[in-house]
């Protein structure tokens, strides 16, 4: 049966529990938030599928290919601008969409918790579009992909890389029909943190949850893809709450690595070398290959994996994407968390103990308040943001701290 006796060494991807024959495994919060297997030992039969299925037990070797890398920008422009980066993800899922497939990714579920969801049509599809750095509860949804593969649809499953590995290792074999994009991921933060972050703004910002109609972690409007904010809008359409990077105590959390999953510290699915078709990261130094694709609306990396992958791409590059070919070297040092692993933040016990204790958000606002460095910090990207000099005045800064 599968034990976890390090935290380090589960990602939470939940292929032991839809492998299981008797159910006998059910992925539960700890204290953190952070959903790990727990196992119903008289109901267990130590068939040992859980640990031959386990991604971080087993990682994957996937074949010696010639990978490449393009910079891609979705053709539609409201997609764009729509999406975290490129919307390069949009393009492969319409792909799949035209073709009558399914397409599944991280999704808010009524009560704005992040699961994995599926969706058949275009309208849904802007439910997967954009960043969410929380942690996803992939539910049922491995059992749900093998049972439309074997019905002989297509499917397009997006995820971590960690989530990638897990539903590869729970199929047991490889499908014409399967479609696997994952990401360059940073870490993942806990579910329990974005939840008190919630309760934090109904009581401090004053936010109605239930009249909010969409939220979007790396929003691009008004500023554009080089200066993204949290958005919380309501069913209207009309902006609710919006706060930066900098000043934004969910996001704050993130990347201080201070929300953190324990197995991210350690990660195993850091690689170039993937089992995916598809790996999909930022291309903030769109500058650096193109200026005339330098529009301040996002570009995307695009690693290509398999001759599926590079059939798919030549057939989605016409109707769907500006395609640019780059240095694949170039493109892959240009993003150290493709191969690094997060630190842990320096006060990550502290939070999560005070976090544990007060379910209010306190936490959130006592480790990241809104100093006067934080405040001098926002107006001065929003007003460089405001006539168009922050991402140049970036750009100098990122060169200057390289030297």
């Amino acid at each position: 049966m599968i034990e976890i006796n390090n935290k380090t060494d589960c990602c939470g991807c939940s292929a032991c529990e839809q492998i299981c024959p008797k159910r006998a495994i059910q992925m539960k919060q700890d204290k953190e938030g952070f959903y790990y297997p727990c196992v119903d030992r008289q109901t267990c039969v130590d068939c040992h599928l859980c640990e031959k299925v386990c991604p971080v037990k087993h990682p994957a070797v996937q074949t010696e290919l010639t990978r490449e890398v393009y910079i891609c920008q979705n053709r539609e422009t409201e997609i764009r601008k729509d999406s975290t980066s490129g919307g390069a993800f949009s393009a492969i899922a319409k792909y799949v969409l035209d073709k009558g497939g399914v397409v599944f990714g991280a999704a808010f579920d009524n009560n704005f918790c992040v699961v994995h969801s599926a969706v058949e049509t275009y309208d849904d599809l802007k439910m997967l579009r954009g960043s969410k750095y929380v942690q996803s509860n992939p539910g049922n949804a491995f059992s749900m992909v093998k049972k439309l593969l074997n019905e002989g649809r297509l499917v397009c499953y997006s995820g971590t890389p960690c989530q990638i590995e897990g539903l590869n290792a729970f199929l047991q074999r490889s499908y014409d029909n399967l479609i696997l994009v994952d990401l360059v991921c940073y870490s993942i933060s806990s579910p329990l943190v974005w939840k008190q972050y919630l309760r934090l703004l109904e009581k401090e910002k004053k936010i109605i949850l239930q009249q909010v109609g969409k939220v979007k972690f790396r929003d691009k409007n008004p500023y554009g893809y080089e200066y993204t904010r949290m958005t919380f809008y309501d069913m209207s359409g009309n902006v609710c709450y919006s706060s930066g990077p900098e000043s934004n105590e969910m996001l704050r959390s993130f990347v201080s690595n201070t929300s953190t999953r324990p197995s991210c510290y350690k990660c195993k699915f850091k690689k170039t070398k993937r089992v995916s078709d598809f790996t999909i990261w930022d291309c903030y130094n769109i500058y650096q290959y193109d200026k005339k694709m330098d529009d301040n609306l996002g570009s995307s990396h695009v690693m290509v994996h398999t001759q599926k992958g590079k059939e798919i791409l030549n057939q989605i590059a016409s109707d769907y994407l500006k395609v640019k070919k780059a240095n694949l070297e170039f493109a892959i040092n240009s993003e150290p968390a493709m191969t690094q692993c997060a630190s842990p933040g320096e006060h990550r016990r502290e939070f999560f103990a005070m976090l544990a204790k007060n379910n209010s958000g306190e936490a959130l606002k006592q480790f990241f308040p809104v100093s006067i460095k934080v405040k001098t910090e926002r107006f001065l990207r929003e007003n460089l943001s405001k006539i168009n000099l922050y991402r140049f005045v970036k750009r100098a800064a990122i060169t200057i701290f390289k030297k």
